[in-house]
């Protein structure tokens, strides 16, 4: 205890001390998402001509860390968060193709790796059968 320091907290809140601390500590996953946002998304980088830019470039980056969250949980859930990040959940997805040829809608081939990766997430987005 001696080694591990303290926090002082101070607040005009009427809440119990636990409570208080878990808000605390819920500061750090905002501050982690603002990181994600600025270092992996690369969304920092703001060069606007007018207000309409500013706009699509702020949402477009809020629907993009919104999607990078969620795959995130969907890893942290089945327990894959410690072996493979989001971008590279992404890009594993990405070697699947959807075609479309005659009204009538195809999917590429799927490597077994992805398919493993698939069922693995609970998400099963591809089908077990092919038919002819």
């Amino acid at each position: 205890m001696r080694k591990a320091g303290k926090i002082l907290i101070i607040s005009d809140m009427d809440i119990e001390k636990q409570e208080i601390y878990l808000l605390y500590k819920k500061r750090e996953v905002v501050e982690k998402m603002f990181d994600t946002y600025k270092t992996v998304l690369n969304a920092e980088k703001l060069y606007p001509q007018d207000d309409e830019s500013v706009f699509g470039h702020v949402f477009i980056a809020f629907l993009s860390l919104y999607i990078h969250c969620k795959l995130e949980q969907l890893l942290k859930k089945a327990e894959l968060n410690h072996k493979i990040t989001p971008i590279d959940l992404l890009y594993k997805y990405s070697k699947v193709y959807h075609f479309e040829m005659v009204g009538r809608g195809m999917i590429s081939e799927v490597p077994k790796k992805v398919m493993d990766l698939d069922e693995a997430l609970g998400l099963y987005m591809f089908p077990k059968m092919i038919r002819s």
